[in-house]
Parts: structure tokens; C-alpha cells; sequence
């Protein structure tokens, strides 16, 4: 079995082998083909592992919220290693209400009473852990108040754990409810909790998550200690992301700001994280049912529902203000369209240091500036301009990003051809995607041309066999294929996607990383856990190199919207199959979008077997269409009409949002809407590629 086993990885990389560095490359010309090639062989020998080290270590020298005068250092350093570079760099500033904590307590009054100290360890070796400027235990948003109640474990804090405390006859209305990082957006943790009618909610990192039931915890291995708490935003932004004050406009200095009070965005209940030896004193002191199945975390009791005999105490008070925040975008002009935009973006504020979360991203994409730059000095000409964006307060709502795309949006929606975001982009050796489904084939034709530092094979062979093994599947070299997942939220590409309806990427390199949003996430912990050689992040420069030079330069934009096309065939029948009883009891078809989705299917096979003849860049603005100005009736921030982040999954996305959560939410007047509207985006879609088509047909 073992030889059979050999044989098929042996035959299975043979095959691979094929691939690199293909005669065609979709989006070129084959008389093209091979002088582009040639450039990707020089820009492959340009990126360097220390250069990418060098900028980490100055990015997390200090703690940088946004807004604070670290991160005005960052951004200062940010810029000038642009210019340095012979790039344009402008400083765009923005005004946004970002709260700071001022006093956080958090006491256990009953059934003994015991204060709270809500600091990490410092350790003797890891001089960042001594620093009198890293954030309490917060999270941002949290309202101001003094809360007191009895305790209620609630699991991991989602709809469906409420139900099940509802069913054994557990009522949190007036407790204070505990529950498990995990599974969801932190900000979803605090809206349920609020609709259910609780006084407050701790949050906190359970070690069967990311502590050490996963393996060895700090300092001896990658995984959370006892005391090292994840801090972050509740900030509601599954109702719209960016500044909370100028919903749906930039928040320049002079803008016209909301109240607070009518910002649909701010949480409600008082919020706070903990570590899990702090959690460990609440918890062992509950008692009531033990938990239902699948609640059970890795603390080494069993674990309790409550309510009580455990009464806790929490007291929170933040600095409001509205604080500058600043973008640094740099352009390396296009030579023959440099009105088109491909755009690589990522933060640079952190909760504290932000080795991983976002620092890795911004040294990648500092040392990607770094090498397209060398390569147009010796030669190479990009069609369309390349912007490289450093956004700030990302952490607090994506509010950097969005505001900019929000003051842009004219200009985005006519030149913006691709976004690529890289966020938290390396922790580990492990390949992960995310993107529209049109841009699933380019993403796999690029990481066939880019090897795994340690193993040699192509990231896509590694990451095609990793997929095999997980699926229980034989190494079949017919399967050269890979799963790019979907965007939901949790980063910047989501006012690109989901408000201006720009075809978006997120790449990343993951691993063991149990140190997320804490003191320790920091340039020590990269070095000895993280990626100590740096090597993972000179193959992310590659791999995002590649693809900008391919988007800037190529003859015709290699989107493939047959692939789109089937992905929304597949999301239509799902819900004909979920909702199947409400539907008929609606009395809801779905036969004519399944029908229009046909017609999607044929004309975008026309497209893609035309592609090379027709030349055309306006191929991109299908996405638009998906993104109409009529927002999402339950949140008119969101445009997009096949994808959304789910409205309590925060980080997770939803297909088809405006049909699926109407019927989800039992509004069947709303989902008919929704469905007229969906086959009206398909009409348009399918009359413009009509258009598109004939037209470029009789030029030729």
C-alpha cells in the first residue's frame, strides 16, 4: 500500500513538473508569452528573505494603534521606503471615532471575592512584554458602564448555543454571560448576547482552541499561554464596516458625523476579553447542568452552564475621541493605461506589536514595491498601474480602507481592474485563498510558478496534496486542481468587494499561530516560531509579484466567469434545497433565476473561448453588477448580491445575502424582492456580455 502510495505521488509530481513555467499563460497573447516569462524568471531572483526581516523588526518596535503617536512613526517609516524606492507616495489622512481604554476592571465578587489583574506575563528574554504602552485587556467599542451579575457560560456565544441554553431552561437575561473566542467574529459574540438580553460578556481564548490542547504554549511553542489574552474590536461590522459616525461617506476632517447614539454599528452591552486563567477562576466556580455536548472546552474540569453561585463585576471607561488615521498609498505609474489600477493592500496598525497581524503583510508588500521597482529600472514596462496601500485603524472596523473607497469610489468603480489584500500573511507554512470565483484559475496558474522553500515542489502541488489528504482522495495528477475559498470579511478587501464591487484576493501563509491580537505576537515570536528564516515571506513577495505583474501586463484580463457562473448555479440550487419548505409555502420560484443562470452559463463559455480574440479589459465590470446601488435590505452598506459576510458569521461569508438571510429571518415579502432583483443583475449581465460580445465580434 505504502509503495502503491509512493508511486502515485511519484506519477503525481511528474505531472507538476509540466506545468512550470507553462508555454501559455492565460491572459497573454502567445507571441507574448515568452518575453513576459523571461521578466517573472528576473523578478523571481529579485525578492530577499532579510530585506522582509529588516522591515519587521523596525514595523513592530512598539505598540502602534491606530491613531497613537507609534503609529504616526510607522507610517512616517512606511512612506519613505516608498519614495526610497522612486514610487509616488501620498499620506491621506481621515477623522474617525476611535475609542481608547481608560480603566478596566474586572472582579469576581461571589462565591469569594477576587480582583483581577488583566496584564500578560512578562518574560525575562522578550523584551516587548515590558512595554507601559500596550493596551488592558480591551475591546474596542465596548460601551462605558459598571455591570454586576451572575455567570452564564454560553459556549461559543452564537444563535444556536442561546437556543440550546433556552431548551435545558437557562435564562441569561440579567447575568453576565462568558463565552469562548472562536467560531465567529468577536462583534457577533456581543450582539447576540445583547438580543438575548444580557447585562455583559467577557470573552475569552480557551486552550482547547489555540492553547495547548492544540501543543506546546509560549515560550516552549507557538500556542497561547494562561495569561495572554486576544484583544480587539466588537464593532458591529457585519451592519457596515469603516468610520461608525460616517456611515456610507469618507470621514475627512469637516465631515457631518451621526451620533453616537444612532450609529447602528456600536455595541450595546459592556465587552471585555480575558486570558484563560482568568476564565479558569470564573468558570470552575459555576455549577447548574454540565454542558451540553461539543461545549466542553480544555480546562481541566468539567465544565458548568450556571447560572452562578459565580458574580463577577466589570467595570469599563474608554477615551472617545475622533483621531486622525492615515493611509499611505504609493503608485508605480502603468506605461500604457496608467489610468487602470491593480492594487495590493494590507494595515499597518496593530492592537499591540502585530508581527503576524499585520506586519508580515506590510514587509511583504514593502519588499514587493521594492522588487517591481528594480524590474522597471531594468526594463520591464506594466501596462496599468500598480498601487501599493498601507491602511490604518483596519483593527478598529476596516476603517482605512473603506473611507478611502468610499471617497474613491467614482474612480475605483471606472479603473480599479483587481484587489489583493495581504493581511496577516504569514504565521506558518501552509497556503491559503480566498477570492471571487473568476479568479480561482489565475490564482492556481500563478502558484504552480512559485516553490515551497523547504519542500521545492510548486505551492500548488503542495497545496493540491494537502487538499488530497485532508479529503481521503488518492494522489489523481487528473485532479490538478485546488479549493480557493470565498471572502466574507475580517480585513480590507471587503469595502472593495462588497461596496465597490472590485474582483478581490486575500492570500495568506498559515501555521500554528496561538498568539493572535496578544503582547506576544511580536517580531520574537516570529523569529523563533513563526518563520524564522523569513523564507515564507520571500515566497509571499513571489507569489504576489507574480500576480501584479501578470494583471498589469497581461493582453486580456484572465477572469473566468464560467467558473462564476457555475458557483451561483451551485448557491441557487442550495437554496432550493434549504428552504425548500419556504419557498413553497411562499409560494417563491426560483425557476427563473435558474434559467438566467443557463443563459450566464452559455455566454460566458462564448467569453472565455473568445477571450484572446477580443482583447477586451472591461471584463472586470461584471463584478459591479453584482453590487448594485440598492444595498442589502437588512444593511444598505453591503452592495453585493451574491456575496456578503453572514450576518452572524462576521468572518465567514454568505452566498446570495439578500434571498438567503430573508428567508433565513422568515421575511418572505423581502426574499421575493430579493429574487426579482437577482434576476434583474443577471439580465443585465447576460445583455452585457451580449453587447460585449457582438460588438467586439464585428470589430474584428
Amino acid at each position: 500500500m505504502k509503495i502503491t502510495n509512493l508511486l502515485y505521488q511519484i506519477l503525481a509530481y511528474a505531472f507538476f513538473i509540466q506545468t512550470l513555467f507553462p508555454q501559455e499563460i492565460t491572459g497573454f497573447l502567445p507571441q507574448n508569452v515568452g518575453t513576459h516569462i523571461e521578466w517573472e524568471r528576473k523578478f523571481l531572483s529579485l525578492p530577499k528573505a532579510g530585506n522582509c526581516e529588516k522591515h519587521l523588526f523596525i514595523l513592530t518596535e512598539e505598540p502602534h494603534p491606530a491613531g497613537s503617536e507609534a503609529s504616526d512613526k510607522v507610517v512616517k517609516y512606511i512612506d519613505s521606503v516608498f519614495k526610497s524606492y522612486g514610487l509616488t507616495s501620498k499620506v491621506f489622512e481621515y477623522w474617525a471615532y476611535l475609542p481608547y481604554p481608560e480603566e478596566v476592571s474586572l472582579e469576581l465578587i461571589q462565591p469569594e471575592v477576587v480582583k483581577f489583574e488583566l496584564k500578560e506575563t512578562t518574560w525575562l528574554w522578550d523584551k516587548d512584554t515590558y512595554d507601559d504602552n500596550i493596551f488592558t485587556f480591551y475591546n474596542a467599542y465596548s460601551p462605558d458602564g459598571v455591570v454586576e451579575g451572575q455567570v452564564v457560560y454560553v459556549n461559543y456565544g452564537l444563535p444556536e448555543d442561546y437556543k440550546k441554553l433556552k431548551e435545558l431552561g437557562v435564562d441569561v437575561k440579567g447575568k453576565i454571560v462568558i463565552a469562548r473566542y472562536g467560531k465567529s467574529f468577536r462583534g457577533v459574540k456581543a450582539k447576540v448576547a445583547e438580543e438575548n438580553g444580557a447585562l455583559g460578556l467577557i470573552i475569552y481564548s480557551d486552550p482547547m482552541d489555540d492553547g495547548y490542547m492544540k501543543g506546546d504554549v509560549y515560550p516552549r511553542g507557538p500556542w497561547r499561554p494562561e495569561e495572554a489574552v486576544q484583544r480587539g474590536s466588537i464593532y458591529y461590522m457585519f451592519e457596515y464596516p469603516g468610520d461608525p459616525l460616517t456611515p456610507g461617506y469618507p470621514a475627512l476632517k469637516d465631515a457631518k458625523r451621526i451620533s453616537p447614539e444612532s450609529a447602528k454599528s456600536l455595541p450595546k452591552i459592556p465587552t471585555m476579553p480575558v486570558s484563560y486563567k482568568i476564565a479558569k477562576k470564573i468558570l470552575e466556580n459555576l455549577s447548574g447542568m454540565n454542558v451540553p455536548e461539543g461545549w466542553q472546552g480544555g480546562l481541566p474540569f468539567a465544565y458548568h452552564v450556571g447560572p452562578g453561585p459565580a458574580k463577577v463585576k466589570m467595570k469599563i471607561k474608554s477615551d472617545w475621541k475622533v483621531r486622525r488615521i492615515q493611509n499611505v498609498v504609493a503608485e508605480l505609474k502603468g506605461f500604457v493605461e496608467p489610468e487602470k489600477k491593480i492594487i495590493l493592500g494590507n494595515h499597518h496598525d496593530a492592537w499591540v506589536y502585530g508581527a503576524v497581524d499585520p506586519n508580515s503583510g506590510t514587509s511583504v508588500m514593502l519588499e514587493t514595491a521594492r522588487t517591481l521597482s528594480e524590474l522597471v529600472k531594468s526594463g520591464w514596462k506594466p501596462k496599468r498601474s500598480i498601487l501599493f496601500c498601507a491602511w490604518d485603524a483596519e483593527e478598529y472596523g476596516l476603517i482605512g480602507s473603506t473611507e478611502w473607497v468610499e471617497e474613491n469610489l467614482k474612480d475605483l468603480s471606472e479603473n480599479a481592474i483587481v484587489y489583493v489584500n495581504i493581511d496577516a500573511a504569514v504565521s506558518g507554512k501552509n497556503f491559503n485563498a480566498i477570492s471571487v470565483p473568476s479568479l480561482d484559475n489565475f490564482i492556481q496558474e500563478v502558484i504552480k510558478n512559485v516553490n515551497d522553500p523547504e519542500s521545492g515542489n510548486s505551492i500548488f502541488y503542495e497545496m493540491w496534496l494537502k487538499q488530497n489528504k485532508e479529503n481521503g482522495k488518492k494522489y489523481n495528477p487528473d485532479s490538478a486542481k485546488v479549493k480557493i475559498g470565498r471572502l466574507g470579511s475580517g480585513s480590507d478587501y471587503t469595502a472593495f468587494l462588497d461596496y465597490a464591487g472590485i474582483p478581490s484576493i486575500d492570500l495568506s501563509f498559515s501555521g500554528n499561530y496561538g498568539v493572535y491580537h496578544s503582547q506576544l505576537d511580536n517580531f520574537y515570536w516570529m523569529k523563533n516560531f513563526g518563520d524564522p528564516s523569513f523564507k515564507y515571506h520571500e515566497t509571499m513577495v513571489k507569489i504576489v509579484g507574480l500576480i501584479l505583474m501578470r494583471l498589469s501586463s497581461c493582453d486580456y484580463l484572465p477572469f473566468d466567469y464560467f467558473n462564476y457562473a457555475i458557483e451561483i448555479e451551485k448557491y441557487i440550487n442550495d437554496i432550493d434545497s434549504i428552504f425548500s419548505e419556504e419557498l413553497k409555502s411562499a409560494n417563491l420560484n426560483l425557476s427563473g433565476l435558474k434559467d438566467k443562470v443557463s443563459k450566464l452559463k452559455d455566454l460566458t463559455m462564448e467569453l472565455k473561448e473568445k477571450q484572446k480574440m477580443l482583447l477586451q479589459i472591461e471584463t472586470q465590470k461584471i463584478e459591479r453588477k453584482f453590487t448594485p446601488k440598492e444595498g442589502l435590505w437588512n444593511r444598505n452598506w453591503y452592495k453585493h448580491r451574491i456575496y456578503a459576510p453572514g450576518y452572524y458569521q462576521g468572518y465567514g461569508y454568505q452566498s446570495l445575502p439578500g434571498i438567503t438571510e430573508a428567508l433565513s429571518f422568515g421575511n418572505f415579502e423581502v426574499a421575493k424582492n430579493e429574487i426579482k432583483l437577482l434576476e434583474k443583475i443577471l439580465d443585465d449581465v447576460n445583455s452585457y456580455l451580449q453587447n460585449l460580445l457582438k460588438t467586439k465580434s464585428g470589430n474584428k
